[in-house]
């Protein structure tokens, strides 16, 4: 008898010892996970492996892989562009303040990715680390930069009306048989057209607070290296428009007009580089900590 109760409660230890380790290291389950983070975030129900389509470059045009900037922690990618006068700006700060409540914010790399590489190059870094010091920036040669957002899913168009601007320098430049005087006349009414094309706005000083109306792109830039970034407002009549006008730093002569139009995506990846989940709107700070904690502890390292 005393050997069958020795034997029986053995096999029973076996058994639960077997259970536990399964229940332990079984695989956590997606379509719970998935509603508990929504409708802050969208988990892929099958994370998809792209680390081999995260090539960007740095400030300094370097060649740098994802891997190497967030070495072995989970990224979070938001893609946008420095001259953006009001939504990225807005969601950087929507970003910070989320990392800011987050429990395994340690675990995790925000990076900047810029989708207008002409003019952001050399301010990547500037710009991200004005929402939080751990911030990083990054972008893409053009080419490179549509085979990640295809990859991605990411949209955005960059429309270049430089034919225009050309145009609009020959015309002036065929009226040498003009007087001096309408020459002069003709350069001031050329320039004050690219200033009324400018979209006016604010920037805010992240350290002290201060807020500068800016008027032209030559302050713009000027408070850039200052430090300062796009207020989180626009004070253009059109709201909605992303214009900008910017020196084309190729040229003394010509003047570069964008008009980027692109959505605004969050992107989660894994560890391992695997797009784990997006976080969608209207992207509250709050729901987005609770989901982006939730996901790294539920998913782990893995």
């Amino acid at each position: 008898m005393n050997k069958k109760t020795a034997l029986f409660s053995l096999v029973m230890f076996v058994i639960v010892g077997v259970a536990s380790f399964f229940y332990l290291n079984a695989k956590p389950n997606i379509e719970e996970l998935k509603k508990s983070v929504s409708p802050a975030a969208s988990i892929y129900t099958k994370a998809k492996p792209l680390s081999e389509k995260l090539n960007f470059i740095n400030d300094d045009l370097m060649d740098v892989h994802l891997s190497e900037i967030t070495d072995g922690k989970w990224a979070l990618l938001y893609f946008g562009y420095t001259s953006c006068p009001d939504v990225c700006p807005v969601d950087l700060s929507k970003i910070n303040l989320s990392y800011q409540m987050m429990e395994n914010s340690k675990d995790l790399q925000v990076v900047f990715v810029s989708v207008d590489p002409q003019r952001d190059v050399g301010n990547l870094n500037q710009f991200a680390g004005a929402f939080n010091s751990s911030f990083k920036g990054l972008t893409a040669h053009q080419d490179e930069l549509m085979t990640i957002s295809k990859a991605l899913g990411v949209y955005h168009e960059v429309v270049e009306s430089q034919k225009l601007a050309q145009q609009d320098h020959s015309n002036h430049g065929d009226h040498g048989e003009h007087s001096s005087e309408t020459k002069t006349n003709s350069h001031d009414n050329h320039s004050m057209g690219h200033n009324d094309e400018f979209m006016v706005h604010e920037m805010i000083n992240p350290e002290n607070g201060d807020v500068q109306k800016v008027e032209n792109h030559e302050r713009h830039m000027e408070l850039m290296k200052l430090g300062y970034v796009h207020h989180g407002h626009d004070m253009a009549t059109n709201k909605d428009s992303h214009e900008m006008v910017a020196d084309d730093e190729h040229s003394s002569t010509e003047m570069a007009h964008y008009d980027i139009d692109h959505t605004s995506s969050y992107l989660l990846f894994s560890p391992d580089l695997k797009l784990t989940a997006l976080l969608t709107s209207p992207h509250n700070p709050m729901p987005m900590a609770e989901a982006l904690d939730k996901i790294i502890d539920t998913l782990g390292q893995d």
